[in-house]
């Protein structure tokens, strides 16, 4: 159960993704230099075919639509997001996967419903959670040993966070941690990072559960 300060913060960045449902960024295919970011992701994940995936902060299932094509029908895609109309716009855009289980919430309020995953893939979500170390703490929970996590944008690590103060907004506060503070982090959930990327084609951290 969420405190009322964090409930108070997913209301408002719930409005604040509401009205983003219909932004390029949120509502267009993938293209562009963003196919050459995409695989940079999927290098990353490798083979994904019949696994159980995890995709918190899934918008409007752009990324959805892709990872469900590369589980198969034997793998699942388990997506979530905060904004109906996001979900809504997604459930739409999903609607052809037998293979996607789509929900509305925070991942911090539905991890005990939902299982456990080969990998869970935090596509330019993170720095939105509430509590981004206690968020980590419970993804962490949901991995299989030996699990993925991996969290990426297609922007830099500066970049994220120069947009994310100058919004104004409900996301104002919402930074993605520095290198220390995650490495950290990661070592303190058992998390081993095996690739760190922050360039131009975006920030890209995949770390795997200790058995």
């Amino acid at each position: 159960m969420m405190n009322n300060q964090k409930d108070d913060s997913y209301l408002a960045k719930a409005c604040f993704f509401d009205a983003q449902v219909q932004a390029d960024w949120a509502a267009q295919a993938y293209g562009g230099d963003e196919a050459e970011k995409l695989e940079r992701l999927f290098a990353v994940t490798g083979c994904l075919n019949g696994l159980r995936l995890l995709e918190p902060g899934c918008g409007t299932g752009r990324l959805t639509a892709v990872l469900a094509e590369k589980v198969g029908p034997h793998g699942r895609v388990v997506a979530m997001d905060i904004s109906p109309r996001m979900v809504a716009a997604a459930r739409r855009r999903l609607m052809r996967f037998a293979n996607v289980d789509l929900r509305m919430g925070p991942v911090e309020t539905m991890a005990d419903q939902l299982g456990m995953f080969d990998q869970i893939v935090c596509h330019q979500v993170f720095p939105h959670f509430a509590d981004r170390a206690a968020a980590l703490k419970t993804l962490v929970r949901m991995l299989k040993p030996a699990g993925r996590l991996v969290i990426s944008h297609f922007i830099s690590f500066a970049e994220i966070n120069d947009v994310h103060r100058k919004a104004g907004t409900a996301v104002a506060g919402d930074l993605m941690p520095p290198q220390q503070i995650m490495q950290r982090w990661c070592g303190q959930c058992r998390l081993t990072i095996e690739q760190w990327q922050d360039d131009d084609n975006g920030y890209l951290l995949s770390a795997l559960l200790n058995a």
